[in-house]
């Protein structure tokens, strides 16, 4: 057991592991560090079950340099909601910051890290990314996508360990 154990954090803690699976450069690449990474996989983590949301923001386009944990109000494991009045809170809190939000984080607990139909019907913000964390398997699975009308495509997500 201790062994098999051994084997999970070593694939954990390599930066193959986390590479989006889309080989894709078309300038969409979202980068996160390890510290901000780990934090928004505990936020889901935490709410298992449940869907888990939150806000990545930064200055710079693709490059995240905040995770702002959001409670979702349903306690659904298929889908997430929060108000109106917590979003605008911390939209506000985020642009005090200097900072802009880059992607809207969600997690799916027990199905692949890829947009449903409610995902997709549901995000409006098209010029803001989505990124899906999988807990289906005993690795949390992340995928970023753009979303533009009933469709999504791809970019790699990288996780920076300097």
């Amino acid at each position: 057991m201790a062994r098999k154990i051994k084997n999970q954090e070593k694939r954990w803690n390599s930066p193959h592991y986390f590479r989006s699976s889309r080989n894709g450069i078309d300038g969409d690449m979202m980068k996160i560090s390890k510290t901000l990474y780990d934090q928004m996989i505990n936020h889901g983590l935490q709410e298992l079950p449940y869907e888990a949301c939150g806000l990545l923001a930064g200055a710079e386009q693709g490059h995240i340099r905040s995770v702002w944990p959001l409670k979702n109000e349903w306690k659904s494991s298929t889908r997430f909601y929060v108000s109106k009045k917590v979003v605008e809170e911390t939209l506000e809190q985020i642009g005090l910051k200097g900072q802009k939000v880059l992607a809207v984080y969600h997690s799916h607990p027990a199905t692949a890290p890829y947009p449903s139909y409610t995902d997709l019907k549901n995000h409006t913000e098209y010029g803001v990314k989505m990124v899906i964390v999988s807990y289906k398997t005993s690795y949390p699975h992340t995928k970023c996508f753009s979303i533009s009308e009933k469709s999504y495509d791809e970019h790699p997500f990288l996780i920076d360990f300097s």
